[in-house]
């Protein structure tokens, strides 16, 4: 029994649609890794690079920790929030535009 099912796996294991299915890709590549999508990525990256940027120019005069730990965060907790808030926006005019009749 054991064996079947462990053969039944590997058989899965190569079958490419079998793949395809499981794995989150798209056109331009992968469309989700670790957990994070695209979108996730890219506000990661831009808060480090803001905060890189922010640390060689002493923004405001802050402390160079400040810049480069703190900053990033502030800025990744920002992005989560405008984007929550924008899904929420966009969530409510999608079940609003599904409640009206359409004529």
């Amino acid at each position: 029994m054991q064996r079947a099912m462990l053969a039944k796996g590997y058989d899965a294991m190569l079958d490419s649609d079998a793949n395809q299915k499981r794995e989150n890709t798209d056109r331009l590549g992968i469309a989700s890794f670790g957990g994070l999508d695209r979108l996730d990525w890219l506000m990661i990256v831009m808060s480090v690079l803001l905060g890189t940027v922010a640390k060689q120019h002493h923004v405001l005069d802050l402390p160079d920790w400040f810049l480069e730990w703190v900053s990033p965060f502030l800025l990744m907790v920002f992005g989560y929030k405008a984007r929550r808030k924008i899904t929420e926006l966009v969530q409510s005019r999608r079940d609003r535009g599904k409640g009206s009749p359409e004529e």
